[in-house]
């Protein structure tokens, strides 16, 4: 796979930041795709500038390893995620900021059990446009559709921008005090940096994982996932919450998933990649003393 922003030719040991590619599709229902996500973006990240102007710097200073070491057995999602849990456990002892990119949701699953079973004690913040908090779907539990559920049961949650569940999805949310929920229809009829404030206060623990589904965006700005739904944030809402979550919190890892890339439309690619080095440059200016 070729590495993140072309930078190729630095050591994973003279690196702060890791991206991880986990192209697992496997349990995908609507639009077919996501496996391809991890190529498309790391390819669109070739023609990023380095300089990034909202905070003066150049976040690739701090050392960008792409990690491709790895193998997912092709329809076999127990053991794809046995081996993703590995892969992660083995980062994370490197003391490096790992940036996962899939791949389906589930890919979520096996990483916080890898975070779980070192002894990590933190919160989930959940960017979607779904739930994904079913107990199963379509006969098995490891479905995307269930990516969130194992670890609702052990970890505090906050999700932002969820537009779309099922009827037991919500009737558990209710029934689960660890779960707060920033439902999309409420972060457009509020003030918006009351939301932002009372998202960081439902934060419960200083150390935060973020899972981010790109379909949490208006499908108008990223149309390339697998469900897009109607409403959504947009670029520079997204951009606020995470700028003050990464003030506020020490961020501990980080996924990116459910991206479809839409042969012959560039767009939705470059905005992922971009995305991902806006966070490079966060973690660089605001959490790189809080993770040693």
């Amino acid at each position: 796979l070729p590495a993140f922003g072309g930078l190729s030719s630095i050591s994973i040991e003279d690196s702060k930041v890791v991206i991880v590619p986990f192209p697992l599709e496997i349990t995908t229902t609507y639009k077919k795709g996501t496996r391809e996500g991890p190529l498309s973006i790391l390819l669109a990240s070739y023609n990023l500038e380095l300089y990034d102007e909202e905070i003066d710097d150049i976040p690739a200073e701090i050392g960008i390893y792409t990690f491709s070491d790895f193998f997912l057995p092709l329809g076999d999602l127990r053991k794809s995620l046995l081996n993703i849990e590995m892969i992660v456990k083995n980062i994370l002892e490197k003391n490096k900021f790992p940036i996962f990119i899939g791949g389906e949701h589930t890919i979520t699953k096996g990483i916080l059990r890898a975070y779980l079973s070192m002894g990590y004690n933190f919160s989930v913040l959940h960017f979607d446009a779904h739930s994904d908090l079913r107990e199963e779907y379509e006969g098995t539990e490891d479905s995307h559709a269930c990516a969130l559920r194992e670890a609702s049961e052990k970890l505090n949650i906050v999700q932002v921008g969820i537009r779309s569940l099922s009827k037991e999805e919500r009737e558990y949310i209710k029934g689960k005090a660890n779960i707060k929920v920033f439902w999309d229809f409420d972060i457009h009829t509020k003030d918006f940096d009351n939301v932002i404030r009372d998202i960081l206060t439902s934060i419960k623990e200083e150390n935060v994982y973020i899972t981010f589904d790109f379909d949490v965006f208006n499908p108008s700005e990223m149309p390339a996932t697998g469900t897009p739904e109607p409403g959504g944030l947009s670029w520079y809402e997204v951009l606020s919450i995470l700028r003050e979550v990464f003030k506020d919190k020490k961020i501990i890892g980080m996924d990116f998933v459910e991206f479809s890339p839409i042969p012959g439309l560039v767009y939705p690619d470059y905005l992922a990649a971009r995305l991902i080095y806006k966070i490079v440059g966060y973690y660089k200016k605001h959490n790189i003393v809080k993770n040693g």
